[in-house]
This record gives structure tokens, C-alpha cells and sequence, in this order.
């Protein structure tokens, strides 16, 4: 089971990384139905990277991945000037009012804790996986709030709209690692993958069932 015992400086350094990621892949500002489509794929194709799922549950919603306390951390450092928030509006969506936006680092001010993060070893490694994720979801032609509806572990039909997704909390059903371990066991033998690739062609597997070619 996930240790998740982490605090709200964790929260907002992850926040911050995964915009950090949008900026490399050239997709920031991020909308927010994206940047939280973005949090559930790096929590389920974490192990992809030999990480942990950051969140190992989360509520099916119809509208696809949302989390309130990280989309609370994610307003709060707005407030602290160190997160920009363009294009500001509302949307009514599942009986309720919400804030719409994209957000983006605010580089000057931001720039000095993410140095400090890359100087640690483990910040690295998380830098990597979530600079390789964005990459691979920018160079697909659909919205990635879209295609993660196909997304092995939140369409699974045995988990209803409303109910909790766990995969990796008292539960082990992470589909889309399983999936993703699934074509690696297909790729001819002699043939290598990076993780980068592996999370492409995840991707790429996801358009394809969009599309119903898959």
C-alpha cells in the first residue's frame, strides 16, 4: 500500500513540477480540466518510472478527473504570486459554479525552488517522469482531458460514476500500468523501449480507442 502521509509543501512542489512539465512540453498555460486529466495519468503511469502513485484514489466523476485539495493547493499558490492564471471564467458542471482558467508558472519567481528541487535526486527523478509525460501528451492531436476517459483505469466498467477509484491504496488495480506492461510483453524480442516510449505509445493506444481503432 502508497504511503500518502504528505504535506502541503509536498502538494504545491508537485504542483509546481507538473507545471514546470507543461512549460518543457510547450502546453502552458494549461486549462484546468487538463493539468488535473495530467495529475491522475502521472498518479496511475507513475510505476512506469519506478514512483509511487502520488494519489492512489480518486472520485469517478462524470466530467472526468478532478481533485478538490489539489485544485485548493493550486489556488493557493496563485494567492502567493508563484502560479499565473490566464483566461479567467465559470462553467456549471454537475450542479455547481466552478472557476475556469489556465494556469502557468510565474517563471521569475518560481525559477529558484525548482533549481532547488533538481539539486535533490528524488525531485529529479519526478522531474523526468512528469517532463516526459507532458511531451508525450503534446504530441498527440486529442485534448488529453478527453482520451483519459479511455484510460484503462478510469474506464473500467466495475467502477461506476460516483464511486471511489483505488488503485493503489488498499487496492491494486492499476490498469493502465498493467496495460502499459502489457505491450512491452508484445514488442518483439530484441526490440527495446524506453519509459518515454512506453508512455507514447500509452498514449497513442488511448487515441486509438477515441477513435475506436484499438
Amino acid at each position: 500500500m502508497t504511503d500518502h502521509r504528505h504535506d502541503s509543501y509536498d502538494d504545491r512542489l508537485r504542483l509546481l513540477l507538473l507545471l514546470d512539465a507543461c512549460e518543457v512540453a510547450d502546453i502552458s498555460p494549461v486549462p484546468i480540466m487538463r493539468f488535473h486529466a495530467l495529475a491522475f495519468l502521472a498518479n496511475v503511469l507513475g510505476p512506469v518510472w519506478s514512483l509511487d502513485s502520488y494519489e492512489g484514489k480518486i472520485l469517478k466523476r462524470r466530467g472526468g478527473p478532478f481533485y478538490p485539495e489539489l485544485q485548493e493547493q493550486l489556488d493557493h499558490l496563485v494567492g502567493l504570486g508563484l502560479v499565473t492564471i490566464h483566461n479567467i471564467g465559470h462553467s456549471f458542471i454537475e450542479g455547481r459554479w466552478r472557476l475556469e482558467g489556465e494556469f502557468a508558472l510565474n517563471a521569475e519567481a518560481t525559477k529558484p525552488l525548482i533549481d532547488v528541487a533538481a539539486s535533490f535526486s528524488s525531485e529529479r527523478r519526478v522531474m523526468a517522469f512528469l517532463r516526459r509525460l507532458a511531451i508525450a501528451a503534446s504530441q498527440i492531436s486529442e485534448p488529453i482531458e478527453v482520451l483519459v476517459g479511455f484510460d484503462a483505469t478510469w474506464s473500467d466498467q466495475r467502477t461506476g460514476t460516483g464511486d471511489v477509484i483505488d488503485f493503489s491504496e488498499w487496492r491494486r488495480a492499476n490498469y493502465s500500468a498493467y496495460a502499459i506492461q502489457a505491450f512491452e510483453q508484445s514488442i518483439a524480442k530484441g526490440v527495446s523501449s524506453t519509459r518515454g516510449d512506453r508512455l507514447q505509445v500509452y498514449m497513442r493506444y488511448l487515441e486509438r480507442r477515441l477513435h475506436g481503432t484499438a
